[in-house]
This record gives structure tokens, sequence and C-alpha cells, in this order.
């Protein structure tokens, strides 16, 4: 009988984890955009790359700044109006048996900034757009390399 009470207790407890992760906001994307080694701010309208942030510090500043934890997934309002797009690179995951990779940046993100607070999330190889609304300060906070 207390195998039976246990195994209820594990269940209850998975069902419950399981129901907070469908609150998806964008604090998942905390670390994986910090592992980004190169990112390149594009305006709207245009192809060229105005800056590139590759600094350690100019990352992890840029990453802070976004205020992932405040994201909420929602939905773009009709006639949004892009700034520019934030493109994050880099190298691939060293495997078993390397010691070293090339080199070579790879993108990996792309994030898109638009005038009202809102950004639209892409990943590199998987085919979906995320789309959240974010706090002033963190709008703010990525028009500003666009200045």
């Amino acid at each position: 009988m207390k195998k039976v009470w246990i195994l209820a207790a594990v269940m209850m407890i998975a069902l419950l984890c399981g129901c907070q992760a469908n609150e998806d906001t964008g604090a998942d994307y905390r670390d994986d955009f910090s592992k980004a080694q190169e990112i390149a701010v594009v305006p709207a309208g245009t192809s060229e790359v105005t800056k590139i942030i590759s600094s350690g510090e100019d990352i992890e500043a840029f990453v802070s700044g976004m205020d992932i934890e405040s994201w909420k997934l929602a939905k773009l309002p009709e006639g949004a109006v892009e700034v520019g797009t934030f493109g994050l690179s880099q190298e691939k995951t060293i495997k078993l048996g390397q010691t070293d990779t090339d080199g070579t940046l790879y993108d990996v993100a792309t994030i898109t900034l638009y005038e009202e607070p809102y950004i639209a999330v892409e990943i590199v190889g998987v085919d979906m757009d995320m789309m959240f609304q974010v706090s002033e300060g963190a709008a703010d906070h990525l028009k500003g390399y666009f200045e």
C-alpha cells in the first residue's frame, strides 16, 4: 500500500512540474543567448551590419539588459514597425574526440526588435518563431544599439 501512495505522490509532483513548464517565457533563452560569441546589429531596411558585439562583458550586458525574465508570449500587434535585428553567432560545440574548433562562427539565432515593446526570436534549425512582449526598459535597452 505504501508503494501505491509513493507512486501517486511522484506522479502528482511530475504533473505539477509539467503544468509549470507550459507557462513559457523567455527565461529559458538567457543561457542560450549568453553563449553567443558575436552579436551583429542590423538596422531595419538594410543588410549592413552597423555594430558587432563580441567581448564577453558586452554580450553579458546585452543579455542582462534584455530583462528576459519579464518576457511574455504574445502576438505581434497589427502594423508593428521593425527597428532591426540582432544576429547571434557562435562556434560549433566541441564533440567527443575534438580538442579545438576552427574558429568559424555560425548563426544560431536572430532577434527582431519592433518599435512596440515586442521581439521575435528565431532559433536557427528550429522551424518556429517565438514572439514576446518585453518590458519598456528592455525595449529601450535594445533600441540603444541602433542609435
